[in-house]
């Protein structure tokens, strides 16, 4: 725009006299803000130097976004001229009145401030001192919507740097803002401003920090389009900003409650059914035994049974094997096969055979993890969640927790806090996506009777960390004295309830008992056990 050259009517907007005609054939409408370019103007805009004394303006009506003089007067804010460009003028006030900086409104969403600096005051914080609610904007404008809605009669402010500055501007102001009983933020609802909504209500005295929503992006846009009353609404409406995860008792509801229950799903293991109440989906149960006990044989045992009896999809993670040999170990399991056998011996199987247990078994909603020797614990979880979130699997099998934590890079903490942070992340998957996880971890050696001779086990022997009994839901173990000479307790196991989150009940379940010529581990009374 060139130079000024005389007030005249506005085309748009009906204006007598606030249209600005420029020496470039150029024209700016203070009171509806169209603009249109002469044959001189540059087509980008020069870029406003910043001025060095405060400038003199008037007051005027803004009918383009039904903001009025006297509302525009009681908030000190203007319209002007600056190097021959018209702007709006926002005069910022400190708390005793006292002019000390101007925001410079430009043609093309420019601005520019005199005076001011880092720790500019809300937009007119200088009218009001205390009372029983305020109403903080992220704009000017926008702040004199809302007060143009309530009449100017109630507080309301702005963010002088807008959103991306709002919880250091709100620090500045809290010992002001603290003097009010309600604190509404009113901030666009695009995603940059309701994210900095959440982050300055969390900035807010506690208790006092209520939220707008509006209709439209912003307040101006609301009053301009639907005029006063869908502000007024708003305000009345909005809701008390809680912090995540805190929940009022008044939002529960019978049917939410009911909705909330979890279903078991029954084992075929009756006794460990009786203290379980079957295994649920969003629990984490550990399985633990000595070494060569049979932990991974019972895990296979069952998601099997999840599978085959329930329908449910398994998702599995055995780090010690390759996928290969784990289908296979189902498949053998399907055909009361001892899976070294068949592994010796695939022709045990007719082609027939394999090809129907593949299709009834590992076809039909069963999923597994090819790590190729990764073991991070990141993209381990990253599966998981794979697995849950867009596989829809109910149920994850991982063999074994302590050989994540072996396969890490910097484990310099030692593996207990290793352990820890796993067990923690592990948790907030299963929170949040609500996968069941059937997780194997190791034991310690105990003072006396080594768990391979049969030595009871308890929670304080679980390696490496005293996050796997925290934050686990059920721990299950193995007791077999596999040293015996009696051939029968050689391959019977006790299954040893350690800790049941939802039920409390602990202590002996069912006995189970390996056969050499199945491969099956079955509780020594079962209706699921093998012909």
């Amino acid at each position: 725009m060139g130079t000024f050259v005389k007030h005249m009517p506005c085309d748009q907007c009906g204006s007598s006299d606030a249209n600005s005609l420029y020496d470039d054939g150029s024209t700016y409408c203070f009171a509806c803000e169209a603009v249109t370019q002469g044959e001189g103007s540059p087509s980008g805009g020069d870029r406003m130097d910043k001025p060095k004394e405060f400038l003199e303006a008037s007051y005027k009506d803004i009918p383009k976004r039904k903001i009025y003089e006297d509302i525009c007067r009681k908030y000190g804010y203007q319209v002007g001229v600056y190097r021959d460009h018209p702007c709006h003028i926002a005069n910022y006030r400190n708390t005793k009145g006292e002019l000390v900086a101007q925001k410079l409104r430009l043609p093309d969403k420019k601005f520019s401030v005199i005076g001011g600096g880092k720790d500019m005051p809300l937009f007119g914080q200088h009218l009001w001192s205390s009372g029983k609610s305020v109403v903080i904007t992220e704009g000017e404008l926008d702040c004199l919507s809302v007060a143009e809605a309530f009449d100017g009669k109630w507080p309301v402010v702005s963010l002088p740097n807008g959103a991306q500055s709002a919880v250091k501007a709100i620090k500045n102001a809290y010992e002001w803002l603290d003097g009010f009983d309600k604190i509404v933020l009113c901030f666009d609802m695009d995603e940059p401003g309701q994210k900095a909504a959440q982050e300055t209500a969390e900035a807010l005295p506690a208790g006092k920090a209520y939220i707008m929503t509006l209709s439209r992006k912003d307040a101006s846009d609301v009053l301009v389009n639907d005029g006063a009353g869908p502000l007024v609404s708003a305000f009345w409406n909005a809701k008390p900003w809680r912090p995540d995860g805190i929940i009022s008792g008044a939002e529960f509801t019978v049917e939410r409650l009911k909705k909330a229950a979890v279903k078991g799903y029954a084992t075929r293991y009756p006794r460990l059914n009786e203290k379980l109440e079957g295994l649920r989906e969003g629990e984490l149960t550990l399985l633990t035994a000595g070494s060569g006990i049979g932990k991974s044989t019972f895990a296979r045992e069952l998601a099997y049974g999840l599978h085959q009896d329930h329908g449910l999809s398994i998702g599995n993670i055995y780090l010690e094997e390759n996928v290969e040999k784990t289908a296979q170990a189902y498949i053998a399991l399907h055909n009361n096969i001892k899976l070294g056998n068949l592994r010796a011996n695939p022709d045990l199987l007719s082609e027939d055979q394999w090809a129907q247990s593949i299709k009834e078994v590992i076809e039909k909603g069963m999923y597994f993890y090819d790590h190729f020797g990764s073991l991070a614990s990141e993209r381990l979880l990253s599966k998981m969640r794979y697995m849950r979130s867009v596989l829809g699997v109910n149920f994850i099998v991982l063999d074994h927790i302590s050989i994540v934590i072996s396969g890490q890079e910097s484990s310099t903490e030692g593996e207990r806090r290793d352990i820890d942070r796993l067990m923690t992340n592990l948790r907030s998957l299963i929170e949040e996506t609500g996968v069941g996880v059937l997780g194997i971890v190791h034991l310690k050696q105990p003072e006396g009777k080594a768990h391979e001779e049969g030595g009871r086990v308890t929670l304080s022997h679980l390696r490496g960390s005293g996050a796997l009994k925290q934050l686990s839901d059920n721990v299950v173990a193995l007791e077999r004295d596999q040293q015996s000479e009696d051939e029968d307790t050689a391959n019977q196991s006790d299954i040893r309830v350690l800790k049941c989150r939802e039920t409390g009940l602990v202590g002996l379940a069912d006995t189970i008992e390996y056969n050499h010529d199945t491969g099956r581990l079955l509780a020594v009374t079962s209706e699921f056990a093998p012909d």
